[in-house]
């Protein structure tokens, strides 16, 4: 979604070309630029001109005015079903009139967090990705509690959620899931003589060595450039899960650790003898839409547009848990915040509960193509979730992973993702390309990022 501002409830932006969903075929460029470009989500970005970012809530005549801070609405493909979801929330409220502002999601973050460091947010209520949300309830203090809005509805938020918690309250509410499993074409597997997809590291390795014939074909889909930016430092960043390590623990880094050091020699074993090793990111989107991957650890946002983009593929298309102990991966989860500096607290989470209500989360969400819906208990109430998920057949690995935030992954340091995820997948180009082992490599960053981060997360 691109254009300016949603300065009204009724004032639609005008479109621009780049989508949030292409974002991140430019973002290298974006991250090189300086450590301040934010790396994002595995869902994309957009760009566009800048909008404002004033609040101008409050009440006047009896009308109480929210202002919602939001990167939707400059998203082509998804803008007009958020825009639907507000619309009626204002027909069932008549009493408040939504007012949207914000930024394309290539310079959201940053924005948000500029007026955060000033000390306020000009909004009522503020979509966040992970990172950001993380931010502005641990870091700055700055947002509310919203478990009354679940216990309302009933609903129980997934694990993931826990990386909202402020002490025991319940700061963000998600709204949009991104999140990883292993997919893959179950034909290909069949023909290389496999069954069922790996279920251990061992065997990961081995089917994706048999399926790789370079230059044709390969077992596994690993971005492995430094210029693919946030994409690649979303999927490398689940690796050390299959070692039961961590980035870091609270403010401590753990880039040396055992767990994470062997985390990396496994990836890039992985790397060399089943995957596309040197190339791009758009060559390996190429070849995993022409069917000639057979596996990808890869979010489950945009697989429905493989029916069109990848026909041969589609069909074929399963997904399964990461092939390590514990089934565990990342849950890039978005939520909803609302500002303790808003006046109008009350309708602000009005307008988190309208988003977060079965039949709203339901249809923005699927119209938008982000399938797994944050809440575990979420077909009780929506019925017709439960039969969409069965009647997807790519469903079923996302449905059985167990899924962890990225303060799990990054403890304090979640609130510099962009950077420590910049210089981490700098270290570990450096180790693929032989310059240096990867424990050097990793002591090196380690230190960088100690020196260069760890003052900004008190550390």
């Amino acid at each position: 979604m691109n254009g300016d501002a949603r300065n009204d409830a009724n004032a639609k932006p005008d479109p621009k070309p780049l989508s949030r969903r292409n974002f991140f075929q430019l973002s290298g460029g974006v991250l090189a630029a300086g450590a301040g470009a934010s790396i994002l989500s595995a869902c994309g970005s957009s760009s566009g001109s800048k909008s404002s970012s004033s609040g101008g809530s409050g009440s006047s005549g009896g009308k109480t005015t929210l202002t919602l801070m939001s990167w939707e609405q400059f998203e082509v493909a998804e803008k007009a079903a958020w825009f639907k979801v507000i619309d009626e929330f204002e027909a069932a409220h008549p009493n408040i009139t939504v007012k949207w502002v914000g930024w394309p999601f290539a310079t959201y973050d940053q924005n948000v967090v500029t007026q955060a460091e000033a000390g306020s947010v000009n909004a009522d209520v503020v979509m966040c990705p992970p990172e950001l949300a993380s931010a502005l309830i641990t870091k700055f203090n700055m947002c509310v509690p919203l478990q009354s809005i679940t216990q309302d509805l009933k609903l129980t938020p997934i694990p993931a959620h826990e990386q909202f918690m402020n002490g025991k309250n319940l700061e963000g509410l998600g709204i949009i899931d991104v999140p990883f499993a292993l997919t893959y074409d179950q034909q290909l597997l069949k023909n290389a003589g496999f069954a069922q997809p790996p279920t251990t590291l061992d065997e990961w390795l081995t089917q994706s060595e048999k399926l790789t014939n370079s230059p044709n074909t390969f077992g596994v889909a690993l971005l492995n450039s430094v210029a693919d930016g946030a994409d690649w430092w979303n999927q490398v960043q689940n690796f050390p899960l299959a070692y039961g390590g961590t980035w870091a623990k609270g403010k401590t880094l753990t880039f040396t650790s055992e767990p994470t050091i062997n985390s990396i020699k496994y990836f890039i074993e992985l790397l060399e003898k089943g995957g596309p090793k040197g190339s791009s990111e758009a060559a390996i989107t190429k070849l995993w839409e022409s069917d000639r991957i057979a596996m990808n650890l890869n979010v489950a946002a945009g697989l429905t547009s493989l029916k069109t983009l990848a026909p041969k593929l589609y069909p074929n298309l399963r997904s399964a848990p990461p092939p390590w102990p514990g089934k565990k991966a990342i849950a890039r989860l978005h939520p909803a915040v609302v500002m303790k500096s808003s006046k109008n607290q009350d309708a602000a989470m009005e307008l988190v509960k309208w988003m977060v209500t079965p039949k709203n989360l339901y249809y923005v969400t699927t119209t938008n193509g982000y399938p797994i819906i944050p809440y575990s208990n979420f077909g009780t109430y929506e019925p017709a979730y439960a039969g969409y998920l069965k009647n997807t057949p790519w469903m079923s690995g996302y449905l059985e992973t167990n899924y962890v935030g990225e303060v799990d992954l990054l403890g304090d340091y979640t609130t510099v993702y962009s950077q420590i995820g910049l210089i981490i997948i700098k270290a570990i180009s450096s180790a693929i390309s032989g310059g240096q082992t990867v424990e050097a490599a990793m002591a090196a960053a380690q230190k960088q990022a100690q020196q260069e981060l760890g003052p900004q997360v008190g550390a």
